[in-house]
C-alpha cells in the first residue's frame, strides 16, 4: 500500500490527477510536486491506494518546443511558403517531455495513441490508423494499440506530406512520406527499404514483426534518423535522394543509414 506515486516529468504543467482502483474509488491527490531538476513527478495521496489494479488519470498541457528533442515543432519554406512539422525525438529519456510515465528504456509497455490534427494535415504513429473523425476543421486519429516497447521508440509525426509507397514479399506495407514535390526523391530509399526488409527477414530467420513500416524526411533533426517501431524519422539529407543532382557519396550515406536503421529494429525487437 502506497500514498504517492512517482513519474518521470519535464516542462509539463499538469492541470487534474485522478486515481480509481478497481473497484471504482476515486482518490486526488493532496499534493503535486513537479521537480524540474529531478524531472519526477509525485503524486501525494492522503489515503493508501491499496494493492491492485487501477486507472491513473492525468491532464497536463505542454508546448510545442524549439530544442529537436521531445515532441518539437520544426518550420521549413516550401514554395515560398512557411510550414510547421511536430515530431517526437525521445531517445534516451525525451518522452517525459511530451507525456507522463516511467520514462527509462528497460521498463516498457504498450502504447494506444490519438491525435487531433487539424484536418487537413497527416498523421502518423507506430501503429496503423484504425479510424478517423472529423469535427469541423480537426480530426482525431486513432492507432492501433503498439507491442509492448520502450517510451523513447514511441513516435508521432504531424505535417503536410505526400507519400509513395510499396509492399515487401511478406506482405508489409512500407511508405515513404515525403515534403509536397518530393516524392520523387524518396523513390531510391523506398526501394531499398523493401528490398532490407526482405533481407533481413531472411538473415535473421524472423520475419518483420510489425504491420508497417514509414519512413518520414523531417527537415530538422537531430540525428540521422530513429528506429522508432513502423515509423522512423530521417533528416531530409539522409533519406530523399535525386537521381539527376545527388552525389554518389548521397547514394552511398543513403544506403548505409537505412540498412543500420533496418537492422537495429529487426534485432531488437
Amino acid at each position: 500500500m502506497v500514498k504517492f506515486l512517482a513519474l518521470f516529468a519535464l516542462e509539463l504543467d499538469v492541470h487534474e490527477v485522478c486515481f480509481t482502483n478497481s473497484h471504482g474509488q476515486q482518490y486526488h491527490p493532496s499534493d503535486v510536486v513537479l521537480d524540474g531538476n529531478e524531472e519526477f513527478l509525485v503524486l501525494v495521496f492522503d489515503q493508501a491506494l491499496g494493492v491492485g489494479e487501477g486507472v491513473l488519470g492525468i491532464g497536463f498541457s505542454a508546448v510545442l518546443n524549439a530544442h529537436l528533442k521531445g515532441f518539437y515543432k520544426c518550420t521549413y519554406l516550401d514554395g515560398g511558403g512557411k510550414n510547421n512539422m511536430a515530431v517526437t525525438q525521445f531517445e534516451p529519456v525525451d518522452a517525459r517531455r511530451c507525456f507522463l510515465s516511467w520514462d527509462e528504456p528497460a521498463l516498457k509497455a504498450t502504447f494506444k495513441i490519438a491525435v487531433d490534427v487539424p484536418s487537413e494535415l497527416t498523421a502518423l504513429s507506430n501503429m496503423p490508423i484504425i479510424s478517423e473523425k472529423l469535427d469541423a476543421n480537426v480530426k482525431t486519429v486513432y492507432f492501433e494499440e503498439s507491442p509492448i516497447m520502450s517510451t523513447y521508440l514511441v513516435a508521432v509525426v504531424v505535417g503536410l506530406f505526400e507519400h509513395i509507397e510499396d509492399t515487401t514479399s511478406d506482405g508489409v506495407k512500407v511508405r515513404a512520406y515525403c515534403p509536397v514535390g518530393k516524392s520523387d526523391k524518396g523513390e531510391f530509399a523506398l526501394n531499398l527499404a523493401v528490398k532490407t526488409l526482405d533481407l533481413f527477414s531472411k538473415y535473421f530467420s524472423t520475419p518483420y514483426p510489425l504491420p508497417k513500416l514509414d519512413m518520414v524526411a523531417v527537415p530538422e533533426f537531430s540525428g540521422g534518423a530513429m528506429e522508432n517501431y513502423g515509423l522512423i524519422p530521417y533528416r531530409e539529407n539522409e533519406m530523399l535522394y535525386d537521381h539527376l543532382h545527388s552525389t554518389t557519396a548521397r547514394k552511398q550515406r543513403v544506403y548505409f543509414q537505412l540498412r543500420y536503421t533496418f537492422a537495429v529494429i529487426q534485432y531488437s525487437t
